[in-house]
């Protein structure tokens, strides 16, 4: 999973949509490349074989290159490639698990936090103006928006699976996370 602080949240929520476009673009695109080296694989080998048949053919090692050698070396390229994008679409799919999960967390804020967040980074619309329509005090507005991340990331570095996140609100899971400190702290103390 990938590590986030307050900041990536806070950019992530700015560009969701558009991060979450550009990775399955890019998954696709890896897919696709993986499929067309596949295919290039499956007919180098047919031909190898049908090559390295046919008269006239080399097989002494250390002679010079015929095609048979260059369909060889470019198979284990054609291999090499398929690891390298199966590697790739791999890092992407994290990302994307990373984007819905912090998703997920955002919008299981309690609603005063998901407005004024939804507000300030999905919307983008000015602090001052959020600040304002939210009719709190500037201090309180403040505590709501660094609440709201701050929760999303706890949400999202805690351990619990998304199922979990999305069944349980989060003051049922800060409540059992309290308990449990306080439970590792009472030990502590006897």
């Amino acid at each position: 999973m990938y590590e986030l602080d307050v900041k990536d949240i806070k950019e992530i929520l700015m560009d969701y949509s558009t991060i979450r476009e550009q990775t399955r673009q890019q998954i696709f695109d890896l897919y696709r490349d993986l499929h067309d080296t596949d295919d290039l694989i499956e007919v180098i080998s047919i031909r190898k074989n049908k090559i390295s048949d046919m008269p006239g053919t080399k097989r002494d090692v250390g002679k010079n290159q015929d095609l048979s050698d260059i369909i060889l070396r470019h198979q284990r390229q054609l291999r090499n490639w398929y690891k390298e994008i199966s590697y790739e679409i791999d890092i992407l799919l994290g990302k994307e698990e990373m984007l819905h999960r912090l998703w997920i967390c955002y919008r299981l804020l309690p609603e005063r936090q998901y407005r004024v967040l939804t507000e300030i980074y999905v919307h983008k619309q000015p602090w001052k103006k959020v600040e304002k329509e939210s009719q709190e005090s500037k201090s309180t507005f403040l505590r709501l928006v660094n609440r709201g991340l701050n929760n999303i990331k706890k949400m999202y570095d805690s351990g619990y699976s998304n199922e979990y996140l999305l069944r349980h609100s989060l003051q049922d899971i800060t409540r059992r996370e309290e308990k449990r400190n306080k439970g590792k702290d009472g030990m502590k103390e006897k």
